[in-house]
């Protein structure tokens, strides 16, 4: 482990200190006992120490983790957690649980899928990232298209829903409107009023702001962003909300983002992309090494876990299908 990792960790934990402390008080006015040094809390012969606390973190993403625990109740609810787990570790020990073959398996492969995380997250944090400032300047350059801030644009809209009506005298009743959109324009505001079923049409009367900037759903802001010109009237779109028609009220224009403004962005984005393509090429490196099988084997794990006289599902869908049953239909009798 890395010294800068250890000291973000240690970081993260000492602005984490005043909810614990609140929590650890909270705890002590229950019990109102003295406990040893270096633990949290105890109960039935278990014991949570920090570092119990700090294994347990390391299940949550580094952004997470600080929010996560400001929040004197989640630590509580997390102590409480680990205290009844080992209460119940213990009691399986005791009764030798954890000498049974098949649990101790079970013991094995968690500690390979956490020392299998632990690996990928130490191969991560060991990786020599280049400097991406003069690399992700060129990048700018060459995809500006991708650094343009939208103008807003905002619509006024008709909506007609399916509810009571039926899909196909919703799409006339839209079609209709549609219609009268496109012969007169200037009279949107009248077919709102007229026709719109959009619960919010009496305090916005129908307009609604920066639509195309992905605050509403997907059809409707691609409808809105289509819209070139103050006026223009859209196809019918169809959305989960029923069938509308839109107008343009406003756009105003794109901004070009300069390099300034999204190089921060840009680096850190670049930086991850390359983290996460060394890491999935690192993963796919072992994926891809000689690879023996027993086909025999790997067949029966289909069946293994099958009660005796059981059908695989599968198998009963096929049975059930049309084709199997006429495939298994006997011909029919010749006539004489």
């Amino acid at each position: 482990m890395t010294t800068r990792h250890c000291s973000s960790r240690t970081l993260a934990f000492r602005l984490l200190m005043p909810a614990l402390v609140v929590a650890a008080t909270a705890f002590a006015q229950d019990s109102g006992s003295k406990l040893p040094p270096g633990v949290i809390a105890q109960q039935g012969g278990a014991q949570i120490t920090m570092q119990d606390i700090e294994a347990y973190a390391q299940k949550i993403p580094d952004a997470d983790r600080v929010g996560f625990f400001d929040s004197p109740k989640r630590i509580q609810n997390v102590i409480m957690n680990l205290l009844l787990q080992k209460q119940l570790a213990a009691e399986a020990r005791s009764q030798k649980l954890d000498q049974d073959p098949s649990v101790e398996r079970q013991i094995a492969q968690s500690t390979d899928d956490t020392l299998a995380r632990v690996d990928l997250a130490h191969y991560r944090d060991s990786l020599k990232v280049p400097d991406f400032s003069a690399i992700s300047r060129e990048y700018y350059q060459s995809h500006k298209d991708e650094f343009v801030q939208h103008g807003q644009v905002d619509v006024k809209h008709v909506l007609v829903t399916i509810k009571d009506r039926g899909i196909d005298a919703a799409k006339a009743l839209i079609g209709e409107v549609e219609a009268q959109a496109r012969a007169h324009p200037e009279q949107f505001d009248a077919l709102v009023e007229k026709y719109s079923e959009d619960p919010s049409k009496n305090d916005n009367h129908g307009l609604i702001a920066d639509a195309a900037s992905g605050n509403t759903v997907a059809q409707f802001s691609a409808a809105a962003g289509a819209l070139k010109k103050p006026g223009d009237v859209s196809p019918v779109v169809r959305t989960e909300y029923g069938f509308h028609v839109l107008q343009l009220v406003d756009r105003k224009p794109d901004r070009q983002l300069s390099y300034a403004e999204v190089s921060a962005k840009l680096i850190e984005k670049l930086r991850k992309d390359y983290i996460d393509k060394e890491v999935a090429n690192h993963s796919d490196h072992m994926r891809n090494n000689p690879l023996e099988a027993n086909p025999d084997l790997v067949a029966s794990i289909r069946t293994h876990f099958l009660p005796p006289g059981a059908t695989l599902p599968s198998e009963a869908a096929d049975a059930n299908s049309p084709e199997h049953k006429t495939q298994n239909e006997p011909a029919p009798a010749k006539s004489n």
